[in-house]
Parts: C-alpha cells; sequence; structure tokens
C-alpha cells in the first residue's frame, strides 16, 4: 500500500469534489428543517430530511470505500460507481454521486474476480466486464491508502504451520488493516470487507429460511444484521423494519449487536431473546401464580460440574432435550389426532319436525369423518366452528327441502326462530365432547406415561419418557414451568386455536441458532411471514447441547414448507492462524458429526500459551502483569475468563485487590463494557476480544466430554489476537489440550 498510488492525485480530485457536493446538499437540507411548520406532511417530509442530513453528517468526512468501473455488454457504456453505507444523490442534477452498499450495481464489488460478471435489477440481469475494483482508505476527507483489486477471493485456505502456506496464502492488504485493527465493546458494520461467500447470504433471495453453519469468526452474526440492512432497502414498499425480529442467546449480546442495527440503516427492528419473547406470548394462558424457571439455572447446573448433580443432569438433560425434540413436536400433534379420534364419543345427530314429524339426522360416522378428515387440516377450535357451521347448513338445507316437499309455507320470523333452535341444540350436541383446553392438556400429556409412550415414536426410550413424566409431576406440583416448555404450548396452542391471519414478523434472524430447539425454530417459523428467515449457527459450540440442536438436516428437511437455503462458512476472520490452529486441534479431537473445520485468514501473530503458575498468588499477579502488558499494546478488550460463575465472582474479586479496573459479567447482565471484564466460560459465546486470558485449563475443570470441548473451543476462538491459557499448582492438563502441550514441551 502506499498513498502514492498512481491514481492518487485524480482520486483525490474527485473526493474533494463529492464533500463539496456532500456540503452543499447537507446546508440546503439545514435550511429546510429550519422552517417550522404545522403540516402534517411536511412534518412526515422534514422526519426524512433530518435522516437523510443525520447519514450525510456521519459519512462526510468518509463518504464512500470502493469503486467499481462495469462495462455493459449490451450498450458498451462504462458505468463507474463510487459505494459506500449510504447513497447520496445530488439534488440539483438528480446525479448519484455515491452508490449505496445495497444497491443491485454494487454487487459487483463484493463478487468474485471474475471480468465476465453481472448483476440483478428487477427487469433482469445485466451482463458486463468489471474492468476496475478499487478500495480506498479515507480519514477526513483525505485519502490515506488505495488498494486495486481489493477484495480478492484468494484468501488462504491452509491450516497448519505458517511454513505450510503456499502459493494460495494470500489476503489483500486492505482487509488485512481491518481484521488487525484492536477490538471494542461494540460490533462493526463490515459493508466495506464483504467478502462474496458473505455477500451471496446477504443477498439471498427473501421469502425462504437461510440456514448457515458457520466456523468460529466467520462473520455469521454480522453477515445476518447486514442481510436485514439489504432486506429493507431492497423490499421497503412491502415489508417494515419494525417487523423484523432478532432472536440473540441473551440481553448480553444483544447489546453487543446493538451500535451496529443503526449504522446499517435498521434502526426500530426488535430484539429479544426467544425465553423473553416466549413468556410473553404464553403468560396469560398460564395457570395463575405459575412461574417460569430462571434458564440460568440449567446452565449453573451443567457448567458447575458438581459430582452429587450427576443424576439431576442426567434426568434433567433427558427432559430438557426431550420438550424441544421433533418427537415431541410430532407427540403434540399426534394427542390431537388422538383426542378427536377416541376422547370424542361421536353420537348421531337429530331432531324431528314438531309439525311433520320427520326426522332430520346427521349419522355419527358421518359426523366424525367431518371432524378428522375433511376439517382435519384446521387447528381445533376453528374445526370446531367450522363443523358447527357445516351441521347447520346441511341440516338447515334439508329443513327447508321438506318444508318444499310438504308445500308448508312458513314466514320469516317463523325460519328464524328454527333456525335459532338448530344453532342450540348443536351446541349443546358438542358441548357433551371434552373440552380441549392448553394448560390441562400439557399437563396431562407430560405427567401420564401410558399415553405419552402410546404417541411417542418408538425410537423415543422408554428412560427418557420416564425422566419427562417423574420430573414434569414435580415441576407442574411447584406450580412452575420451563422455558423449554414455552415453545411447545405455544405449538399446542397453535394447532387448537390457530395464529392469528397475519403472521406478526416480516423477517426474522436466529442468532446462535444450535442453542435454540427444533421445537422452538419451529414455532418461530409460525411467526413468520413466508418463513422469510436468516437461521446462523456452528453446531461446534452448541454448548447447550441439553436442549439444542445436534444437526441442521431437521430443519431443512422436516421444519419448512418452503425452500430452504443451507450455507456453509469455513473461513474464519476473527482470530489469528497461531490461535485457529490450536483451536482447531480441540475441536478435531473432539470428533463431532457435522462439524466443520476453520480455515483461517492469512493473518499471523503471537503463538497462543499455556502457563503453568505453582500458587495462587503467583498466578493472580502474573494475569495482573499480563493485562497491563496488553494494554500498553493498545488492546483494549480483554477477557478473564473462567470455568463456573463462583469462580469469576473470586477472581474479580482478587484481581479489584490488586488494582486492576475490571467489570464482572454474569447471567444477568445487559450491559457489555469496554476494558478488561471478568466472566464464566459460557457468557463469551458469541463475542469477540483483542485477548483472551483463560483460567483452570485442566483435566478437572474441562472433562473428556464433548460438552467441554465445545466450551474449550468456544472460548479459544474469542480473541482477535492473544490467547492465554493457564494452570495452577501440579493440575494436569485437559485432555483436550494435552496434544499441544505435549508439542510444546
Amino acid at each position: 500500500m502506499t498513498i502514492r498510488h498512481p491514481a492518487y492525485e485524480e482520486e483525490q480530485l474527485h473526493l474533494d469534489k463529492t464533500v463539496r457536493i456532500i456540503h452543499k446538499e447537507m446546508e440546503q437540507l439545514r435550511d429546510d428543517l429550519r422552517e417550522a411548520t404545522d403540516d402534517y406532511i411536511k412534518q412526515v417530509v422534514n422526519s426524512s430530511k433530518a435522516k437523510d442530513l443525520f447519514y450525510l453528517e456521519n459519512s462526510y468526512e468518509k463518504p464512500y470505500f470502493g469503486r467499481v468501473d462495469f462495462m455493459k455488454d449490451e450498450t458498451y457504456e462504462l458505468d463507474s460507481v463510487y459505494i459506500g453505507k449510504r447513497g447520496i444523490v445530488e439534488r440539483d442534477t438528480i446525479e448519484s454521486i455515491v452508490v449505496d452498499w445495497r444497491a443491485p450495481i454494487a454487487s459487483l464489488y463484493y463478487s468474485g474476480e471474475s471480468k465476465e460478471a453481472f448483476y440483478r435489477t428487477p427487469k433482469g440481469l445485466v451482463r458486463g466486464e468489471v474492468q476496475l475494483k478499487r478500495n480506498f482508505a479515507i480519514e477526513k476527507g483525505n485519502i490515506t491508502g488505495i488498494y486495486d483489486g481489493a477484495l480478492k477471493e484468494t484468501i488462504s485456505r491452509e491450516i497448519g504451520s505458517p511454513d505450510d502456506f503456499l502459493e494460495e496464502g494470500y489476503i489483500d492488504e486492505f482487509l488485512a488493516s481491518s481484521l488487525n485493527e484492536s477490538n471494542d465493546s461494540r460490533l462493526k458494520d463490515i459493508v466495506a470487507t464483504i467478502q462474496s461467500e458473505q455477500n451471496d447470504i446477504i443477498r439471498a433471495e427473501k421469502d425462504r429460511a437461510i440456514v448457515v453453519q458457520g466456523v468460529a469468526g466467520s462473520g455469521k452474526t454480522t453477515i445476518a444484521l447486514h442481510r436485514l440492512s439489504y432486506l429493507i432497502y431492497n423490499y421497503q414498499h412491502i415489508i417494515a423494519s419494525r417487523k423484523f425480529m432478532v432472536f440473540a442467546p441473551n440481553k448480553l449480546f444483544l447489546t453487543y449487536i446493538s451500535d451496529v442495527l443503526p449504522e446499517l440503516g435498521v434502526e426500530d427492528v426488535q430484539q429479544a431473546t426467544f425465553a423473553e419473547w416466549a413468556a410473553k406470548q404464553i403468560k396469560p394462558d398460564l395457570p395463575k401464580g405459575t412461574k417460569i424457571v430462571d434458564p440460568s439455572k440449567a446452565l449453573l447446573l451443567f457448567f458447575e460440574n458438581q459430582e452429587s448433580k450427576q443424576a439431576v443432569q442426567k434426568n434433567t438433560w433427558n427432559r430438557m432435550s426431550f420438550k424441544g425434540s421433533l418427537s415431541f413436536m410430532q407427540i403434540l400433534s399426534a394427542y390431537l389426532t388422538f383426542f378427536v379420534e377416541e376422547m370424542i364419543t361421536y353420537k348421531d345427530l337429530r331432531f324431528i319436525h314438531s309439525r311433520t314429524k320427520h326426522v332430520f339426522e346427521m349419522k355419527k360416522t358421518e359426523v366424525k369423518r367431518l371432524f378428522t378428515e375433511e376439517l382435519v387440516h384446521l387447528p381445533y377450535h376453528r374445526r370446531l366452528e367450522a363443523l358447527k357451521k357445516h351441521l347447520k347448513q346441511q341440516l338447515t338445507q334439508e329443513l327447508y327441502s321438506h318444508l318444499r316437499q310438504s308445500k308448508i309455507d312458513l314466514d320469516k320470523h317463523s325460519l328464524i326462530r328454527f333456525e335459532a333452535k338448530m344453532e342450540e341444540m348443536i351446541e349443546m350436541y358438542v358441548s357433551k365432547w371434552p373440552p380441549m383446553q392448553l394448560f390441562p392438556v400439557y399437563k396431562e400429556l407430560l405427567t401420564t406415561p401410558d399415553l405419552l409412550r402410546k404417541l411417542a415414536p418408538p425410537d423415543v426410550m422408554d428412560e427418557v419418557l420416564t425422566d419427562v413424566v417423574t420430573t414434569s409431576k414435580s415441576l407442574f406440583e411447584e406450580q412452575r414451568v420451563e422455558v423449554e416448555d414455552l415453545a411447545a404450548l405455544i405449538y399446542l396452542r397453535h394447532l387448537i386455536e390457530g395464529s392469528g391471519k397475519e403472521p406478526p414478523f416480516d423477517h426474522t434472524v436466529i442468532d446462535e441458532a444450535q442453542d435454540l430447539s427444533f421445537l422452538e425454530i419451529a414455532v418461530l417459523s409460525l411467526f413468520t411471514k413466508n418463513e422469510s428467515m436468516t437461521i446462523v449457527g456452528d453446531l461446534a459450540q452448541g454448548i447447550h447441547a441439553y436442549r439444542g440442536l445436534d444437526s441442521w438436516q431437521p430443519l431443512l428437511t422436516s421444519i419448512f414448507k418452503r425452500k430452504t437455503d443451507f450455507y456453509t462458512l469455513e473461513q474464519s476472520y476473527r482470530s489469528t492462524v497461531e490461535i485457529m490452529n490450536w483451536s482447531n486441534l480441540v475441536l478435531a479431537k473432539a470428533d463431532i458429526p457435522e462439524v466443520t473445520i476453520a480455515k483461517p485468514v492469512l493473518r499471523h501473530g503471537d503463538e497462543p500459551t499455556i502457563a503453568r503458575m505453582a500458587s495462587h498468588q503467583e498466578l493472580l499477579a502474573d494475569i495482573q502483569k499480563r493485562i497491563k502488558l496488553e494494554q500498553e499494546k493498545g488492546h483494549n478488550s480483554i477477557a478473564v475468563v473462567t470455568k463456573t460463575v463462583l469462580a469469576s465472582k473470586k477472581l474479580a474479586k482478587e484481581l479489584r485487590d490488586k488494582g486492576v479496573t475490571l467489570t464482572l459479567l454474569g447471567v444477568k447482565d445487559k450491559e457489555f463494557p469496554d476494558g478488561v471484564t471478568v466472566m464464566p466460560a459460557f457468557l463469551t459465546k458469541g463475542l469477540q476480544f483483542d485477548v483472551v486470558i483463560v483460567l483452570d485449563v485442566d483435566g478437572e475443570h474441562y472433562q473428556e466430554t464433548v460438552m467441554d470441548a465445545k466450551l474449550l473451543y468456544v472460548i479459544m476462538t474469542r480473541p482477535v489476537h492473544q490467547l492465554f491459557l493457564y494452570l495452577e499448582g501440579e493440575a494436569s492438563v485437559t485432555p483436550w489440550l494435552k496434544e499441544i502441550e505435549d508439542q510444546i514441551k
């Protein structure tokens, strides 16, 4: 990179011109907004102008980041477009000065290096040749770097020692400079560095579910949020950002992503955890006094590793994984079938016309056929209403036909009276059927062993069903339900009552989707228009395996009714090669099905270290020294990670006593701070830091279980620059790191 690029003078002149135009536009907007008005339409227009002014003020010193020269095949016209976070149009000439990154032609900037290219417009494909791709580093209106051929696809795809990188080991300078920046406490937009495979996902079709298996550091969260921005920009005439929903694993994570949404023009999107949203949905249907168990209790149960809790862990695992499974979803549907076929006593429906003594009758076999077959596509209550309507129509038709044949004329009032009596008779007929009420039905199902076994698929083990019944009885007796019950209750309510006419969400993003259950995702699909969803996750990071996914295939084959697209992201952009090599060794040793091994970009750094401290005081002193050294290097975000909540509380107090300024993070925290944070391992998922310091990487804390392997992998893939692992005393290193320790001895 050099500031003396051959095109530097030309490009700086163009930038100066662009800045002058923006300045003029800003002044005109300010003049417009100075005029007070009581006119509603003008107020709406001024609100839009205020937003335009805000965007111009934020892009004034750096209006664009890229340029594409594109020669059209049909006309041989050369389009030279500059691409930025926001499109800018000069009002006097209506000329596009800067093209929005979400516009169709901007896709050329993000696509591969082939000169033969095209972009999609509402009128069809525009084909041609890309003659130039150029990227700019701009600071305060001055070009500090020009990169030609930026964002190449030829990024390193090799894993191994640095010497193993062959001729393919290339990463463009602009991306490298971006990745080497220090991290802060918020997620950033990546509009200037979106890679080709990420761009495909961002611009995928709207009306379908997109499922992304992405390795740690592949940009899954950022891609999902940029996809929201892209959809809002391109479909604003038919969708609304206020009807977009982002589901994240916890409040801390929602705070972490909060700043990037407004930067992307996504200002009023809804955000929640699944537990928070589902609780609001189902609370009105729960019996008075019923409490929802704090979901953090399950986290503590599984991550504290107390031997005395193993039996409880096993029972809880069986119950929670069952409640979120496809098998339970099938059971809930099967219960409805069981209810209408076996719980209802169908009888003949008949009445006698008092004047002619004619018997009108609907045989019970016909009533049952109508209810269990012809109307089977409807939820139970709607089915009931449809049946009553059908019975009334059928019997009324027969009555009128009989009256005509008998040449009996009835006045209007008599006919109305007959219809009212018929409605009353039909209501009395169906009122004798057993009621289907949501919570009583759910409770009966989970506490009746024979019924549960009868409806469960054969592959569900008796042991699991026994644990479900036993532990569910205890929960219900204590007037409690758990988060894992919520999706099942919402789904059962859908079977009984149906949903509203219009799904509440135009588009749904599910981040860290591997930690949601199949049933939870199925429920969210019911609440999303046209199954327009972006679902991102990594099976290797499924630390909530007691209730989460272990495979993407059921989502692709059993959940969605529409076509689903599946993407795999193998490239990791977060951590250095050295950090990812260590992390991948842990993952490979765990041998988890369907897991993708990350391929790091060619960005080198220091090797991670495993440091053994003789005493706890020596450990604290070394961590204090390490934090100071890393801060002096300019590393802003440093996470000190323990295995458990109790250990993080103890460590935070000890480091504070030594004068370290830090923030202790727990399961209840919502704010994500700058600087040094101390936190339990399971809270680090989805976050990133400049430096991560991990304590107690011994065999007692990280045992030889797949769950602990996933947790260790999550922690080790959080740092951008440095990873330090600590042991204390004579403790043996965890089996997951034994091979690495042997190599470095």
